[in-house]
Order: structure tokens, then C-alpha cells, then sequence
């Protein structure tokens, strides 16, 4: 026998046993890849991959037991049976949640719990401090007014509540204001010239509404000083020019450190 005949049959042998599955030599990737590979077993089940065939060996029992796929699909459908009859019909699927998934407590934030009133009880400096002494003493002061050019007059009270921009709540009211005369001739607004309403008159009695009675007195020839009481009014700030306590009869308003 010539070495290439003794090459070519140690190749063939080689080449055999690695495709033989029961032999020590078997090489599984030679033997993928290869169209002459015989299947030991003809009849034998294919699997996508080792861990489908294991969970179906264990669904069956172990490796020990024979596969059986009739037995397989009944052991599948006896448990999927247990598992429907374990929730009622009539119940609804709830969710389980985890502790971490709980409800949270809502912390209303601090910047939505600021208001007129913590703030008053906080304080103010300046100006703003003494005003909330005169409001925290129930004394009336006196708020002049300003109109487009100069003051237009001055309401007194007592201050209810106020903030940083000065618009104040004042009850109790006195409003005292002037206005020029018409054609300095008498006053057309005194109660003894002006004549009875009677367009809405009716219809403010019927919705509860009582006007505030003016009063109208004559100041030299050109102006007249008019006077209401109300029980309550609400001043803005941008019309605010001083603010004071009420003078008593025969002294003057002192303006320091309270003015806007």
C-alpha cells in the first residue's frame, strides 16, 4: 500500500468518526455544516434550542421520563384550567402594587401658601410697620387722594387690610373731595337744587341699592367741597398721596416718615 492510499483512508476514517454522534471524536460543528451526517434516531423530536427541550422535559417530569407531546399538551392545559379557576368570574383582575409604588402624599408647595394675611402677621418695615399699627389699633386715619393734577381730596376710616403697593380696604368711610362751580354760579349738585330722580330711582329700591347721601357746601366763589359717608371702599394704590392718622379740630396733618 502505497502512503497516499494509507493518507486517504486514515482521512476517511477521521472524517467519519467526527460525524459519528456516539463517537469521541464527534465534532458537532463539522457535523452542522455537513450533508452527510445521519441522524442516529430518524424519529427524533428537533428543538429550537436546549432550553425549550428542558422546560418540556421538566413540564414532563425529568429527563428520566419518555417525551410525550399528547401528555405534555394536557399537563399544560390541566394548569391553565387551575390557574382561570383560581379567579372568579364576577371579580375584577386587581393590580398589585409595590411598596415603592404606593400612593405619594401630596406637600402643597410654600410659594402657593403666600398671602395678604401671613404676610401681616410677618410684618412690614418703613412706613408699611405703622400702618399696620394704626390697622392693629382700629384708629381712623386720613388717605389723601391725588387726580390727574394736584389732590383731589381725602377719605377717612379705619384701615381693614392693606399690602406692599398700597391698596387698602378701609370701613367706616368719610370721603371729602372739591370741584369746581359751574360757571361759578350756584351749585347745581346742593340738595335743595337738584330735582328728584325718577329714571332709576324705582329699579335701585327694588335691588336693595341705597345711594350714599352727599352733602355740599360752598367754598369762596369758584369751588364747592362735597361729603359722603360710606360703609366701606377700597382705595388703589396708584391713587394713594399720604397717608396719616385723623387729625384732631385745629391741627394739621404731620406728613413726615408717612408719606408714599
Amino acid at each position: 500500500m502505497s502512503d497516499s492510499d494509507a493518507e486517504s483512508t486514515t482521512t476517511d476514517s477521521d472524517s467519519s468518526s467526527e460525524l459519528d454522534v456516539g463517537s469521541k471524536r464527534f465534532n458537532p460543528l463539522k457535523a452542522l455544516y455537513s450533508t452527510k451526517l445521519k441522524v442516529p434516531v430518524a424519529t427524533a423530536r428537533l428543538h429550537d434550542n436546549i432550553s425549550v427541550l428542558e422546560s418540556k422535559q421538566i413540564t414532563l417530569g425529568g429527563f428520566a421520563e419518555p417525551f410525550d407531546e399528547a401528555r405534555l399538551k394536557q399537563i399544560r392545559a390541566a394548569t391553565s384550567s387551575n390557574k382561570l379557576k383560581a379567579v372568579p368570574a364576577n371579580v375584577a383582575p386587581q393590580r398589585k402594587f409595590l411598596p415603592e409604588q404606593g400612593p405619594v402624599k401630596y406637600v402643597k408647595p410654600t410659594r402657593h401658601s403666600k398671602n395678604i394675611f401671613l404676610k401681616l402677621e410677618n410684618g412690614y418695615d418703613g412706613p408699611l410697620a405703622l400702618m399696620s399699627t394704626w390697622m392693629k389699633e382700629r384708629r381712623r386715619v386720613r388717605v389723601y387722594i391725588r387726580k390727574q393734577k394736584g389732590i383731589r381730596g381725602h377719605v377717612t376710616g379705619v384701615i381693614e387690610l392693606f399690602d406692599k403697593h398700597w391698596n387698602m380696604a378701609v370701613s367706616d368711610v368719610c370721603e371729602t373731595w372739591t370741584r369746581r362751580k359751574y360757571r361759578y354760579s350756584e351749585n347745581s349738585q346742593h340738595p335743595d337744587n337738584m330735582a328728584t330722580p325718577s329714571d332709576c330711582s324705582d329699579r335701585l329700591r327694588q335691588l336693595g341699592i341705597v345711594l350714599p347721601e352727599t352733602k355740599v357746601r360752598s367754598e369762596g366763589k369758584k369751588n364747592v367741597i362735597i361729603t359722603r359717608k360710606l360703609p366701606q371702599l377700597l382705595i388703589q394704590g396708584v391713587q394713594v398721596v399720604l397717608v396719616t392718622p385723623e387729625p384732631s379740630e385745629g391741627t394739621q396733618p404731620s406728613s413726615s416718615k408717612n408719606s408714599k
